[in-house]
């Protein structure tokens, strides 16, 4: 019997958990981050390095990119290593869902703010 979530029922590749981190990670969390900053201001940025970034709002969402994608160019590089480490998916997940924390986290911070 076919679920109403197909999508659920098959195993996750690797490369789309890889996609998962960086679309949570340099996507997600660079447009919030952003977000965030323009209604609190960048002061409250608590990553040195993106507050040193965050008068140039768009370099600060260049580098947060280029560095999720960089660190998904490496796992992909490294795929038959890390698929050798015992729960590796649930790794990923983790990562995936800890984005998606830092992003709401983010998202809330600047609802505060509006």
């Amino acid at each position: 019997m076919q679920g109403w979530l197909p999508w659920l029922e098959r195993e996750v590749d690797y490369a789309e958990l890889v996609v998962g981190v960086v679309i949570a990670w340099g996507v997600f969390d660079g447009v919030s981050t952003l977000m965030a900053a323009a209604l609190v201001g960048i002061e409250f940025e608590s990553n040195p390095l993106v507050r040193a970034l965050l008068p140039t709002p768009s370099l600060a969402l260049v580098v947060k990119l280029a560095a999720a994608v960089f660190a998904g160019g490496l796992a992909l590089a490294g795929e038959r290593f890390v698929r050798t480490v015992p729960g590796w998916r649930w790794y990923f997940l983790g990562l995936i869902a800890f984005g998606a924390g830092v992003t709401g986290l983010n998202l809330g911070v600047a609802l505060a703010a509006a």
